[in-house]
């Protein structure tokens, strides 16, 4: 299982033929570009190659966030698997393996990067080094890496078209890249809050032995 944290967090980008900027100013200009979004939601392409650029993965998944910690990340192929949080648990729900496990959620962002979407500037730039480019295509791609040691990343970057998020891309420190390509994007739609709570009752009326670890007791 990949959490939500390797999935939504590492990507891979070439650092070849960039105009960089100071970090500083970079991490202004994407807290600007993410300060524009209140809510998303997108299908996600992902593809996961190792180290030797071989295809290990490709899946399929849906994405719904709204600032500053809410989000829903279900996986529909080629398996199921479902994550979400509300800010204050996070419920990881495994169908083939009839188990759901719930925990507090940590917003630790220099450990879960998709936390940066909240767009505050200074935690942006207290925990990655940033660099910034303009593309002759008009998008316009930032280039993270993480300050602290422990992080599950390597490097990060992020790809917009004016603030429509296009792209994510990680690399670990195995090597191993991936790719995230968001599709149908819809920014600063109203979200019913139900959406980030996991229903326990349907899991289990799904599923009569379904096995719950609860982290929260």
């Amino acid at each position: 299982m990949k959490s939500l944290k390797c999935i939504i967090a590492l990507l891979f980008v070439s650092l070849s033929a960039w105009a960089q900027t100071p970090d500083e100013e970079a991490a202004a200009q994407l807290s600007a570009i993410l300060q524009a979004t209140r809510t998303l939601q997108a299908d996600v392409e992902v593809l996961t190659l190792d180290q030797d650029g071989r295809e290990i993965q490709e899946s399929s998944a849906r994405l719904v966030m709204q600032k500053p910690d809410h989000f829903y990340w279900e996986i529909t192929s080629p398996y199921a698997e479902l994550m979400l949080t509300n800010g204050q648990r996070i419920w990881r729900y495994e169908p083939d393996l009839e188990q759901v496990t719930v925990d507090y959620f940590d917003d630790d962002v220099s450990r879960t990067p998709v936390l940066l979407l909240n767009g505050n500037a200074d935690d942006i730039a207290s925990n990655y080094t940033i660099s910034s480019s303009g593309m002759d295509d008009g998008t316009s791609r930032f280039l993270l890496f993480p300050k602290s040691t422990d992080s599950l990343f390597e490097r990060l970057s992020l790809t917009f078209a004016g603030t429509a998020l296009q792209e994510m891309q990680f690399e670990d420190s195995l090597g191993q890249k991936t790719s995230l390509t968001f599709i149908g994007l819809e920014a600063n739609q109203d979200i019913d809050p139900e959406t980030f709570v996991f229903d326990m009752d349907q899991a289990m009326n799904e599923f009569d032995a379904l096995e719950v670890i609860d982290n929260t007791l």
